[in-house]
């Protein structure tokens, strides 16, 4: 009988051997280089650059929302105000710009057409003079006779000096159209760079006022929602808080391991503890202290651990939940 007690007694401690190992590969599991840690997501907080009204609010506390939701639209009474000179000046400036373009071409019309008037008096006299030369030039032939060389007739003389006028007025006219036409250019390159520098300023304006309206940088579930419509709100006041979707630091708990198995900077991978093939890389960015070991972590043992705090940066774009046990290794 007491051989019998003897080895149930070895039995017995040998049966809380492999119970012991079985927590320990259950809950402690892997590499000698293996950590178990927490997947936990780090609010963030949405303000407002510079004081205005509060437009509309597009979200609720619990409510999901994408990247790129619009959550708050904001509007600055000063800034449209601005806005709106602007387009009210670069509209006249356009304005001005045609208008002047309108006069010149109205100009040069009125210069060509006084042009032709004098064009035409001076055809008609050169013509009536050409007529009166031919006559007597006829008349001459008729009833004189002479052996000597007639001398320049005055008509010639007038009609040369007429084509002269002529030319010398249609190249005054041309010289007055490049004038006209040149200080259209002069006046057209000084509204359009005044244009320019007005629209660029309106740019600048409308990108600073896009910049009012608040959108979500990531998946996640807003928290607090800290204003209403219609209310007015000063620079930097706090507007929402949105916890992301998926977790962006992981805790991992350093049990019976020294720090330097993880060096700051150390690329690691961060898996789920339950499907190993969920796995994301991370980079760890810190250490903490040595603290207890959140209940997830040891609810299976009624020995309370503890380990160093090291906390690893993941990647947004993964599949770990909030709070989920997971594998660092």
């Amino acid at each position: 009988m007491k051989s019998s007690g003897i080895n149930w007694f070895y039995i017995l401690i040998g049966m809380v051997l492999v119970l012991m190992l079985y927590i320990s590969g259950k809950y402690f599991k892997g590499s000698g280089n293996a950590a178990i840690g927490i997947a936990q997501t780090t609010e963030y907080k949405i303000n407002s650059e510079k004081s205005a009204l509060v437009k509309s609010v597009n979200v609720v506390p619990g409510m999901q929302v994408k990247e790129g939701d619009l959550l708050v639209e904001l509007t600055s009474q000063a800034l449209e105000i601005e806005i709106a000179k602007l387009e009210n000046r670069i509209s006249v400036l356009k304005s001005e710009r045609s208008e002047k373009v309108k006069l010149v071409d109205a100009e040069i019309a009125y210069i060509k057409a006084q042009n032709d008037i004098v064009m035409e008096e001076l055809d008609a006299e050169i013509l009536q003079t050409t007529s009166e030369l031919t006559m007597n030039e006829t008349l001459t032939r008729e009833f004189v006779s002479s052996q000597k060389p007639a001398a320049e007739n005055p008509q010639t003389i007038k009609i040369n000096s007429l084509k002269t006028q002529k030319q010398k007025h249609i190249q005054a006219i041309d010289i007055k159209i490049k004038d006209v036409r040149q200080e259209m250019m002069t006046d057209q390159y000084l509204l359009e760079n005044q244009i320019i520098l007005q629209e660029s300023e309106l740019k600048l304006l409308n990108s600073e006022k896009s910049k009012l309206n608040k959108y979500a940088s990531a998946h996640g579930v807003v928290k607090n929602v800290y204003v209403k419509p219609g209310e007015q709100v000063n620079a930097f006041t706090q507007l929402l808080e949105i916890n992301p979707l998926r977790p962006t630091t992981v805790i991992a708990y350093l049990v019976n391991k020294k720090a330097d198995v993880y060096p700051i900077g150390a690329a690691v991978a961060v898996s789920s503890y339950d499907q190993r093939r969920n796995s994301v890389a991370g980079k760890v960015i810190g250490y903490g202290s040595v603290s207890e070991l959140p209940e997830i972590l040891q609810k299976s043992t009624a020995v309370t651990a503890f380990g160093q705090e090291v906390f690893i940066e993941i990647a947004a774009d993964n599949l770990l939940a909030n709070g989920e046990k997971v594998l660092i290794r």
